[in-house]
């Protein structure tokens, strides 16, 4: 099992939030160009979508991490965040850390969806 703050893990983070990345996703009506391949220019797109739906308004409410999860539990289009309905948080989470069946079988659902967000945040937001 990787540690969350290892290079490795950082660059399987990395990769699943450009797997995660809809690019056809189509933003052009607000000025946003989502057809960007480049990671780099992926973190800011979401970003920049993210600030579009949820605003510095929700950010102060309850604090931009909580605003980003409740953001990603309601499924944006940008990014798929389906972990939280329909796909096991624990074999993304599982998979990004290489963690085995029995590392794996640590973590309730909840627990991986939690740790999971927190770590696309940590990414698109350093």
């Amino acid at each position: 099992m990787l540690k969350t703050n290892t290079k490795k893990a950082k660059e399987n983070i990395k990769n699943y939030i450009m797997y995660i990345y809809d690019e056809t996703t189509d933003y052009s009506n607000c000025g946003i160009d989502t057809n960007k391949k480049d990671y780099e220019e992926i973190k800011e797109t979401i970003r920049k979508i993210y600030d579009l739906e949820i605003g510095h308004f929700r950010n102060n409410q309850i604090g931009r991490y909580n605003a980003f999860k409740e953001w990603c539990q309601g499924l944006p289009s940008i990014i798929d965040t389906c972990y939280y309905y329909n796909r096991s948080a624990i074999k993304d989470l599982g998979d990004i850390l290489e963690e085995t069946e029995e590392e794996r079988n640590k973590f309730t659902e909840e627990q991986a969806e939690e740790k999971l967000t927190y770590l696309i945040y940590r990414e698109v937001f350093r």
